[in-house]
């Protein structure tokens, strides 16, 4: 009996671990899928400004100084839900960035001209407070979100800065490889529209998956 009891533990053991390293394989998909559209985004949003404010340097200081400011924000927003353990903001913004990706495709000729009256500055900063600020501040609140989830769950505050490095390289390397998906393959073949449109299907996508984590971790 004791010999069947020491089984079973193993074996139950031996499933706790498969199951929670797959849902872990799944968070960590959830921050290549948000790492990718992420910096994909910040491309296309070059595209976005290009018939209405041009290519200017002041586009791409707009662009580069409000991604920064948005994640800055997000990182440190982050903190005070990660302490309160909400961990439902995150399905909750990945979702409000991806239908925010399809409000721009449909409101940008309409919004997007009206900087043909103001100066080339307040133009390309209008013009990425609209493109970039919303989506960006919540998909930057992601890899912080996981990060404290995955340390959370191990019950081991050490592995804090093993679960850091990983989630922020993964979202780093999948920036870049989807980057280069954009620029060489989606943009050439498809063009802005359907790009973007693909990039909000993958946020809704990495939603879906984190709700079911969550919901499935709670019953």
């Amino acid at each position: 009996m004791l010999i069947l009891n020491r089984k079973y533990s193993i074996y139950f053991r031996f499933m706790f671990i498969f199951v929670w390293m797959s849902k872990k394989f799944l968070f960590l998909l959830v921050v290549i899928l948000e790492g990718g559209a992420l910096l994909s985004y910040e491309i296309m949003a070059a595209k976005l400004y290009t018939p209405h404010v041009g290519a200017t340097l002041y586009v791409w200081t707009s662009i580069l100084t409000l991604t920064l400011i948005s994640l800055a924000i997000a990182y440190r927003v982050s903190q005070y839900w990660s302490d309160k353990k909400n961990w439902k903001v995150l399905p909750i913004s990945l979702l409000m960035a991806g239908l925010y990706l399809f409000i721009v495709l449909l409101t940008k000729e309409t919004v997007l001209p009206l900087t043909y009256t103001m100066g080339i500055k307040t133009a390309s900063i209008f013009t990425g407070i609209f493109i970039l600020t919303i989506p960006v501040f919540c998909m930057g609140l992601t890899s912080p979100l996981v990060t404290a989830l995955l340390t959370s769950t191990d019950n081991k505050e050490v592995n804090a800065g093993k679960n850091a490095g990983l989630v922020y390289g993964l979202g780093t390397l999948s920036g870049i490889l989807f980057t280069l998906i954009s620029l060489f393959v989606l943009l050439p073949a498809w063009g802005v529209s359907v790009s973007i449109t693909f990039l909000a299907s993958i946020l809704l996508l990495a939603a879906g998956i984190s709700f079911w984590l969550l919901k499935s971790s709670h019953d």
